[in-house]
């Protein structure tokens, strides 16, 4: 019989589709003959809120895998806590954490902690957790010298309200499959939510920034 494997994605932007993630981990899991029973799409938050971590967990353990597949330590985690305390969480309920990019697993065959593979996986997201802290301060960095120039930055008032008025059946759209997300159901990513409504893809991420900026985009439990 089949190991069970429970397959998470993340990207970080909304330009960005897990697509790609959820092939490249279905293959894996093929060569590996693991059975995937639940797969679990996360944009942007890297289950950054306890309610949206609590409920990623709820679905692990509704699932009951054997395995958590990721595609790259990277996609894990904004940051090495949260990484670690969600890492810790599924070594509770029995489950292991195997990354795809060094294909280390948390645990060994017996249950125990596999050393090793924590020891790079500690390493590896202290590298991408700096790597972002930089991206973040440069990018600080860059505003604060334009605004000095005199660059006006942002949108003019009353941008985001009238986007979103024009475009209100897609917002309502949005809404939905942003609730699905949510709660692990398929759902249709950016690119294909464009595809849907017939807009460009540019147009689908600006309306979801504008619904972020209006806070209209659904959270856990709304």
């Amino acid at each position: 019989m089949k190991e069970t494997a429970f397959i998470y994605t993340r990207v970080s932007t909304n330009k960005q589709d897990t697509m790609r993630q959820i092939n490249d981990l279905k293959e894996f899991a093929e060569r590996n003959q693991l059975n995937i029973v639940h797969i679990y799409s996360d944009t942007i938050s890297g289950t950054k809120s306890r309610k949206e971590r609590a409920y990623m967990l709820d679905e692990v353990r509704k699932h009951k895998p054997k395995y958590f597949l990721i595609a790259d330590i990277s996609r894990f985690g904004r940051n090495v806590k949260a990484a670690l305390d969600i890492k810790d969480e599924l070594h509770k309920i029995g489950v292991c954490l195997w990354s795809m990019e060094t294909n280390l697993k948390s645990l060994n065959e017996d249950g125990e902690v596999n050393a090793i593979a924590n020891l790079v996986f500690t390493q590896l997201l202290s590298v991408y957790e700096m790597e972002n802290a930089t991206k973040r301060a440069a990018i600080k960095s860059g505003l604060k010298t334009a605004k000095s120039k005199g660059v006006v930055l942002g949108r003019p008032t009353g941008s985001v309200v009238d986007r979103l008025r024009k475009y209100l059946p897609v917002v309502k759209l949005i809404k939905e499959e942003e609730r699905k997300r949510i709660r692990g159901e398929r759902y249709l990513s950016v690119r294909k939510t464009a595809a849907y409504v017939k807009l460009p893809t540019s147009t689908i991420i600006n309306i979801r920034k504008d619904m972020k900026e209006a806070d209209e985009m659904p959270t856990l439990g709304v």
